[in-house]
């Protein structure tokens, strides 16, 4: 996408139907549950432009009834997998809660991974799971409350040296731009990040792990992309 994609606007329909990018199975990469097996919902458009996002999600003219789409899931999901991934693309851009609400009824996780910038009411259980990469200054004030873990991705010389955490923009290529930052007492993973150069990779690598020590975040690796998983 690198930018190119339009930022659409929040859609909240009845979620009866979704549009959908794709449905996947796979091992959850990166977060709390990094090594999990997990079938990946990715819901399609954004509402925010990454200059550097490379996820395909606005190429799908899917738009499945909700009953088609759990069809869907239950068609990857192994019998053994009970973790659910609503990914993007922004899921909170779409009405998600009845399709959240129906896995969880089915005694499965889910996580939904999120930019934090939107909301909308979703049940409270022990088995939800938000994860917010910030991308912005600001997130949405009911999100707030509502985030388990916080993501960044880090890179040598663009993080701010007293908590270590991204002051480059996602917005615009070379800006400085405080993302938000995380409430105390909320878990925190750091994950450097792939240039696709070998040298620069070492360098994300080394600023990742020494600022989660110093800072006592998790450090992930993003291990789909090692595996070479989707």
């Amino acid at each position: 996408m690198f930018g190119g994609n339009p930022a659409r606007a929040q859609e909240m329909g009845d979620g009866a139907s979704l549009w959908i990018q794709e449905v996947f199975y796979t091992l959850q990469g990166e977060g709390p549950f990094a090594g999990d097996p997990a079938v990946f919902v990715r819901t399609a458009g954004c509402n925010i432009r990454c200059y550097w996002c490379d996820t395909d999600f606005e190429s799908s003219t899917w738009r499945p009834a909700l009953a088609d789409l759990i069809a869907a899931i239950e068609t990857h999901r192994p019998a053994h997998c009970d973790l659910i991934v609503l990914t993007g693309g922004e899921p909170f851009r779409q009405n998600i809660a009845p399709l959240v609400q129906q896995l969880l009824a089915r005694g499965l996780r889910v996580q939904i991974e999120t930019n934090g910038t939107l909301s909308i009411p979703l049940p409270v259980d022990d088995r939800l799971t938000i994860v917010c990469s910030p991308k912005t200054k600001q997130l949405h004030d009911a999100i707030v409350p509502r985030i388990t873990a916080y993501k960044y991705v880090l890179a040598a010389g663009e993080v701010d040296p007293d908590d270590g955490l991204p002051m480059a923009s996602t917005q615009k290529a070379g800006q400085r731009t405080r993302l938000f930052r995380p409430p105390s007492n909320t878990r925190v993973f750091v994950m450097p990040r792939d240039d696709g150069d070998a040298v620069a990779n070492r360098a994300h690598q080394a600023t990742a792990a020494g600022i989660a020590m110093r800072h006592g975040y998790r450090l992930c690796l993003q291990l789909h992309k090692l595996l070479d998983l989707p």
